[in-house]
């Protein structure tokens, strides 16, 4: 059975990345829209499921938050970054880092996820 894409080909790291990173300064700044750094709201979920996976973001009480790791990754790699969408973040410094880094979790969660 053709199962489509894997998850990982549907999603922009970079932009999963601008949701970890809304989302800690949305915790941080209440009123602060965690999509701010998205050009459009098209395969959100998608993105928030990526993260989800990653051990990034958490589901509690039905609403999304950061991991200790979320927050780490912000730390290390992405306060710094400009205030602008995600799509201009390529070049800028820790970004490569940081979807490397993504990718690797990503494709370590897949391996670890156990298959019904």
């Amino acid at each position: 059975m053709h199962r489509g894409h894997a998850p990982h080909e549907a999603i922009s790291p970079v932009h999963v990345l601008a949701l970890v990173r809304g989302l800690v300064e949305e915790t941080a700044e209440p009123g602060a829209d965690r999509y701010r750094y998205f050009k459009s709201l098209f395969g959100t979920d998608l993105h928030e499921a990526a993260a989800i996976r990653c051990g990034l973001l958490e589901r509690i009480n039905g609403d999304l938050h950061a991991t200790p790791a979320g927050l780490d990754l912000y730390e290390r790699h992405l306060r710094h970054l400009p205030d602008t969408a995600a799509n201009y973040w390529h070049g800028q410094p820790h970004v490569a880092e940081a979807v490397t880094e993504l990718n690797h979790i990503y494709d370590q969660a897949a391996t670890e996820t156990p298959t019904t």
